[in-house]
């Protein structure tokens, strides 16, 4: 690359178009890549420069470096005129270049010869011999002292296998793409198995077996199958769990001190069993069967991202009303109203996208309702609430019907709008009837 320029001085110079036979900087040097380059007066012969320089993103000669120069080695004032800007390479890196292949070939020189002239093979015998150096000279090594791969794709060891303790995160014995995964020793003739760099497994000198536990194993577990479905675990009991019961009672956990999870005597009388996680009742089993949550309205069954498909059952479901428990704001106002009358005219049939990829169009059952998206449009049309946003969002409500949550999931954020189909409904009913009572005063 040689181009001529016009301008002067000790900054950066545009170049203005290629010498005849030459190209360009421009589409040929990456922008901000250095590069050794040499500047030659033309009409002022005496004024040249050469160094590392680069070109910028305006397309001009960054003068980084000065290697030598018309002025002791310093930059150079240029005086305005004609001049070229070339792309060269300095002295300096052929003899760097020169000294690192004589580098290499001391160090080449002191290899074992080349052997290309021998068939190439993909596997080996016990009996081949391997060329390897020793000391000032070389030695032939039976293939049998190593590791290899024989005929039929096993590599063969032959001797014991004696490796390092190695650590959860680094097992002794891995595999190539995880590294992080295999066996290791967790103490004196104690066996750890490690997945992700994480213990899962420890095997204890007298046989215990642990799951889950970095503490030495302290009881047996015995897994039987002696048919095809059956599985036996046999594990301690105690007699005090983390709720204060004092009754017997089973625990799963990683170490037996934690109670992570537990099944326990619910210490009432009404009998049943108690589930314990984390140190908390979590739920209750009475023995008549009846299922409650281990704490009076603290607990949801469910999530926005782990739906129950169905539930069945005999009746409604009650919720509290109790007038001692609210704080009464009174009826709907006129925005209120007049939005409960859009939300009705808003009501149809659907389907569920995942019913017709699942039965088809034909197959796929009709739903009355909502679309909770319309709901709040209209809500925030009404100046009710804050509108969606851009990035699909909802603002800020007041109202309890209108539902909204998001979640981390499959490696990115997932949202989800819901309604309160029971508020919502009487929400409904109040501008209906309010509309009603308007008709029949105008009557």
């Amino acid at each position: 690359m040689r181009e001529l320029c016009q301008e002067g001085g000790t900054g950066p110079l545009t170049p203005t178009g290629a010498v005849p036979g030459h190209r360009r900087f421009a589409g040929n040097v990456p922008i901000d890549t250095p590069f050794h380059y040499a500047i030659a007066g033309v009409v002022h012969e005496g004024q040249w420069e050469a160094g590392l320089g680069r070109i910028d993103t305006s397309g001009r000669l960054v003068r980084d470096t000065v290697a030598a120069s018309s002025n002791g080695g310093a930059l150079v004032d240029f005086a305005p005129g004609l001049k070229t800007l070339a792309l060269t390479v300095g002295a300096g890196w052929f003899a760097a270049t020169d000294a690192a292949g004589a580098a290499l070939g001391v160090s080449v020189a002191a290899k074992q010869p080349l052997s290309t002239g021998h068939d190439a093979v993909a596997s080996g015998l016990a009996d081949d011999l391997v060329t390897v150096r020793r000391s000032g000279g070389w030695v032939n090594l039976p293939l049998a002292a190593l590791t290899y791969k024989n005929a039929v794709g096993a590599y063969v060891v032959g001797g014991v296998l004696s490796c390092s303790s190695g650590t959860a995160a680094a097992p002794a014995i891995s595999f190539g793409s995880s590294p992080a995964t295999g066996l290791f020793r967790a103490g004196t003739d104690i066996l750890g198995v490690a997945t992700g760099g994480v213990e899962r497994v420890r095997v204890a000198a007298n046989g215990d077996f642990g799951i889950g536990s970095t503490a030495a194993a302290n009881t047996r577990l015995l897994v039987r199958s002696s048919d095809s479905d059956a599985m036996q675990v046999i594990a301690r009991f105690q007699t005090t769990n983390v709720a204060g019961n004092d009754s017997h009672y089973l625990t799963i956990a990683a170490d037996p001190t934690a109670n992570l999870v537990q099944l326990a005597s619910t210490g009432t009388s009404a009998g049943g069993f108690t589930f314990v996680a984390g140190s908390t009742e979590r739920l209750r089993l009475l023995a008549a069967g009846t299922l409650q949550p281990g704490a009076d309205n603290g607990q949801t069954l469910g999530s926005a991202s782990f739906r129950w498909s169905v539930v069945y059952a005999g009746t409604g479901t009650i919720n509290t009303s109790d007038m001692r428990d609210k704080t009464w704001r009174g009826g709907a106002t006129a925005a209120e109203l007049h939005a409960a009358r859009r939300i009705a005219a808003e009501l149809g049939f659907f389907q569920w996208n995942d019913a017709i990829a699942e039965k088809g169009a034909a197959g796929a059952r009709h739903h009355f309702g909502l679309r909770a998206q319309a709901v709040w449009a209209i809500m925030a049309d009404e100046g009710l609430v804050d509108p969606i946003g851009a990035d699909g969002r909802p603002g800020a409500t007041p109202y309890a019907f209108l539902c909204w949550d998001e979640w981390d999931a499959d490696g990115g954020t997932q949202m989800r709008f819901g309604i309160r189909p029971d508020q919502l409904a009487l929400f409904l009913i109040a501008g209906q009837e309010a509309r009603i009572a308007a008709l029949e005063a105008a009557a």
